[in-house]
């Protein structure tokens, strides 16, 4: 029997690891051959250029040799494998001075100022003249005519709606109809073809609708923003301006600064290599993305938590096999997060830390931060935002509550009675600041997914600095909600009440069970729980029996007639007394007559035990064994009511 279950561990074990690795080579595969097939693109058209330039020798002849393997899958691979890391350096070291050349070359601006259009000297003028006259009069007459011409597929007609003024006139003619194909492409993915948003007047003014507060309507306006579209960690905005040259109409084009956005904006959301071979019913568009990026999507989704997965299992177990050994050298209350408790720790963390680690991927995926993967599904990229911050929230809370529960478990259960009072305290911080720490954490997980909506980050930093807000926040911290979270972080500074201990409130005895954000639990003696909120223990008077000391003193009432013997009684009380196991060795038990009546006498009989509860306990106790010594003892003296009769007067005679 154990030799079968032994073979089916290692089996299982084995099957683990082969899936494991299977995942892996799929994951990593699909990611190189992906960016191998668009680095494969772009290396080939820069070999013709290399050819067509007269490079060096050896170049072309590498390029040759390519070529002759280029017939095979592996010279395939090959050839990229070779160019690839050529290629993205001379990309890299490209890009600068391409930005910088663009940055620095003139939008042939005037300087001349004027709210109604931009001035400048000239536009597109390393265009030809075009054989139809454009319509460009208006911002939805130029949106429409752009989007028209790509239709047709004139690309260089609809090259005349940008304004190319910050490109060399020599270039403007080459790179045109390429700008175009790209802003088409972008306008239709993020949906920017706004026809119904822009106006159809040459002064882009907007007409003001009945009880409209908009700032911008009734005001004639030289720039429209469409919208913006999102590159790395910021958007970039879509603007038509609306220029006039010295003796021509003022016509509406896409802004200078759009168009050199052109090619940066493109490069982070350009199709993929692979999609020129997708059937047309998958690049049907599904809520704004298409169906084979919703299907990759829900795939990569599964891979992920399934990589994920295995990684977190994989992990555990291998720190359990660790942990075991471990164990025979380590005493069992030695291990605070050796040996098991780093066991503990991956199996509380697992779940969460395999949705992290899918929702970082997804994330890496719609952000083009994958090595040599270009982006999909880049709308998405705020909803997996979300998802990621969520789950870094799930991961922070339970490895905080990890720590609390074990720190707690070796560090403070593991107290003598002796230490009880520090016990109380370590278990009220513990209490308290996890909660804080928590609280934190979803404070700064909030904050933080605001950075990825760039409006809402800018809003929330105006608020949060604004002396009107933060009247607001002072005023709200007045009402119950938050009055009570900052009467917790008094509890916990202060400690009026820790837990454990015990309290008289209202005159209800109870024993602090545990301290929340906004309320205190209270155990009562029944069992039963009372919810109270956390101000009324900073505000009101609240009897705290153990808050210096554990040790309680107890008071017994006995009432008995004049003729009792009082000696006889004190003395059978702290014979009693003494012989109880509950009672303190330290201070002696008494007795005292603290009161009369017209027919008692009251004694009152003091105890001391080590704690609130045993002090209880043994008051009942003694009072039992009290009334049964004076039932037997004493009947004739415990309070009656006596009639004296007086003598008759005859009698007397």
């Amino acid at each position: 029997m154990d030799i079968h279950l032994k073979s089916d561990k290692s089996r299982n074990v084995f099957y683990n690891l082969l899936a494991l690795i299977m995942t892996v080579l799929i994951v990593v595969g699909g990611a190189t051959f992906g960016g191998l097939s668009s680095s494969y693109a772009e290396t080939s058209q820069s070999q013709q250029q290399t050819k067509t330039d007269g490079s060096s020798q050896t170049s072309s002849q590498d390029s040759d040799e390519s070529q002759e393997e280029s017939g095979s899958l592996m010279g395939y691979i090959k050839d990229s494998l070779d160019l690839y890391g050529s290629n993205e350096s001379e990309k890299e070291e490209e890009e600068e001075p391409y930005l910088t050349h663009n940055l620095q070359a003139t939008n042939e601006l005037t300087g001349e100022y004027n709210e109604a259009y931009f001035v400048v000297n000239k536009l597109n003028s390393g265009l030809p003249q075009p054989n139809i006259s454009p319509n460009l009069e208006t911002p939805l007459s130029t949106l429409e005519f752009f989007n028209a011409a790509n239709i047709r597929k004139d690309f260089a007609l609809a090259s005349y709606a940008l304004n190319l003024n910050s490109f060399d006139e020599g270039k403007q003619v080459n790179i045109a109809s390429d700008l175009v194909r790209k802003l088409d492409y972008l306008l239709n993915e993020k949906d920017l073809y706004v026809f119904d948003d822009v106006p159809d007047r040459a002064d882009g003014l907007v007409e003001p609708s009945l009880g409209s507060t908009n700032p911008i309507e009734g005001i004639p306006r030289r720039a429209i923003k469409l919208g913006s579209i999102d590159y790395k960690n910021r958007s970039m905005p879509i603007y038509l301006e609306r220029v006039k040259v010295e003796g021509q109409p003022p016509v509406w084009v896409f802004s200078s600064q759009t168009v050199m956005s052109i090619e940066m904006l493109y490069d982070i959301h350009k199709p993929a290599y692979f999609e020129r071979y997708i059937p047309d019913w998958l690049l049907v568009k599904v809520f704004g993305l298409r169906l084979w990026e919703v299907l990759a999507m829900l795939v990569f989704m599964a891979v992920t938590m399934g990589l994920g997965l295995l990684m977190s299992k994989g992990a555990a177990k291998a720190i359990k096999a660790y942990s075991d050994r471990k164990l025979q050298q380590v005493e069992e209350n030695e291990l605070s997060l050796h040996g098991k408790g780093i066991t503990d720790l991956f199996s509380k963390i697992t779940a969460p830390l395999t949705v992290f680690i899918s929702f970082l991927l997804m994330f890496a995926l719609v952000s083009g931060s994958l090595p040599k993967v270009s982006a999909i599904a880049t709308s998405l990229r705020p909803i997996i935002w979300i998802g990621l911050i969520i789950s870094a929230l799930w991961l922070g809370v339970r490895g905080t509550n990890f720590f609390a529960d074990r720190y707690q478990d070796h560090q403070i259960d593991t107290l003598t009675e002796k230490e009880f009072n520090i016990q109380r305290i370590r278990m009220t911080y513990v209490s308290i600041f996890r909660r804080v720490f928590i609280f934190v954490i979803v404070l700064g997980g909030l904050w933080i997914s605001l950075a990825e909506f760039t409006d809402l980050e800018g809003l929330g930093k105006t608020l949060m600095t604004s002396a009107g807000i933060a009247g607001v926040i002072i005023g709200i911290a007045a009402q119950p909600t938050l009055g009570n979270i900052i009467a917790g972080f008094q509890v916990a500074l202060t400690q009026p009440v820790r837990i454990g201990d015990t309290v008289m409130l209202n005159d209800i005895w109870c024993e602090v069970e545990d301290l929340r954000y906004t309320y205190a639990v209270l155990k009562t003696w029944d069992d039963r729980r009372l919810i109270i909120p956390m101000k009324n223990l900073v505000t009101e008077i609240v009897e705290n029996w153990s808050h210096t000391s554990s040790t309680q003193s107890s008071c017994i009432y006995l009432y008995v007639d004049y003729g009792a013997d009082i000696d006889s009684i004190e003395k059978k009380f702290v014979e009693l007394a003494q012989a109880h196991e509950l009672c303190s060795e330290e201070i002696e038990p008494q007795m005292q007559v603290t009161g009369v009546t017209e027919t008692t006498i009251i004694l009152r009989g003091k105890l001391t035990a080590d704690s609130p509860i045993n002090a209880f306990n043994l008051e009942c106790d003694i009072r039992k064994q009290m009334l049964d010594y004076l039932g037997e003892q004493h009947t004739d003296h415990l309070p009656t009511d006596r009639i004296t009769l007086a003598p008759r007067a005859s009698e007397n005679s």
